[in-house]
């Protein structure tokens, strides 16, 4: 399977969604509340299952940047202060993608 590519990124802070275009002609949707509370970094993922935190209280975060890093993921940056994330694309496209098309699938790992 080839691996989706970013073809555009729309952030929308004054309803708190990003919106990322790929080039299978994919279009994903996301909370910034849903990326934020289930950030990939170590800090807030752990190094196992058990090391996970369960963050809360996130409901008006927004995105106040994001970085491409080499052509695998997106650095996100939200302005609570965090800004360790590293979102793939895999897990970007099919994983937290909030999509109709996503909506009700099964978000193990998460």
């Amino acid at each position: 399977m080839t691996l989706a590519m970013p073809t555009a990124i729309r952030n929308y802070n004054h309803d708190s969604r990003l919106e990322i275009d790929w080039s299978d002609g994919h279009r994903s949707h996301y909370s910034h509340e849903n990326l934020r509370v289930h950030c990939p970094c170590a800090d807030c993922r752990g190094h196992t299952p058990d090391q996970a935190r369960h963050i809360t209280g996130k409901e008006d975060v927004r995105i106040s940047r994001i970085d491409p890093v080499g052509n695998y993921a997106l650095k996100i940056a939200f302005d609570d202060g965090h800004e360790t994330g590293l979102y793939n694309f895999t897990e970007l496209r099919e994983t937290f993608c909030e999509c109709p098309e996503h909506v009700g699938v099964s978000r193990q790992g998460r």
